[in-house]
């Protein structure tokens, strides 16, 4: 009987873990062919947020970037270059953003964002969009597929996905990472 339920187990933690990857998120229109999905900043708010793979980062505008610098959720990470839909060039920062989640629960954690001035338009780009990959767009009906969501905390993620699994011991000096130190060895 305790094989059955061990099997089952092994069976059933692929699947887990699948079902938490990948999340289809609904886009709708604001018309002219352009495509937005609901997003929440943790710290800064909801969002409606145009998805565009044309563009290589993430954008958020000044005033969500004021709330995350209060909460701590903003770090500074560069200035770069930013080319505008107009063509115009632009001296740009960009701040890694502690997480977002993207339609009801795809987490992307530690993702690169753009700041534009004011309370410019907020956009899903492409390198946010990799972290989840692979995905799909769409359009009949309009929709997003990601895939390697995460949901919830890192912590929270390993209970589902492994709730019997425990940390191994921290190599000592010598070993290497993979080595069971001989006080822990199993002697059968």
């Amino acid at each position: 009987m305790k094989t059955g339920i061990a099997a089952l187990a092994l069976i059933a933690l692929p699947l887990q873990a699948q079902d938490l990857g990948t999340q289809l998120i609904p886009m709708h229109s604001h018309g002219s062919h352009t495509y937005y999905i609901h997003s929440e900043i943790p710290g800064a708010g909801e969002y409606s947020m145009l998805v565009d793979t044309g563009s290589g980062y993430s954008v958020i505008n000044e005033d969500t970037l004021a709330k995350l610098l209060e909460g701590g959720q903003a770090e500074y990470v560069s200035k770069l270059r930013g080319t505008m839909a107009d063509g115009s060039q632009r001296i740009i920062p960009l701040y890694k953003i502690a997480s977002i989640t993207l339609g009801e629960n795809c987490v992307i954690r530690d993702f690169k964002a753009a700041v534009l001035p004011g309370n410019t338009r907020q956009i899903i780009g492409i390198t946010t969009l990799v972290q989840a990959a692979p995905f799909s767009m769409s359009f009949d009906p309009p929709s997003l597929t990601l895939s390697q969501c995460g949901t919830g905390s890192p912590v929270e993620q390993a209970k589902v996905v492994a709730p019997h699994a425990e940390a191994l011991p921290t190599p000592g000096p010598g070993q290497k990472n993979n080595q069971i130190p001989p006080a822990e060895a199993d002697e059968t």
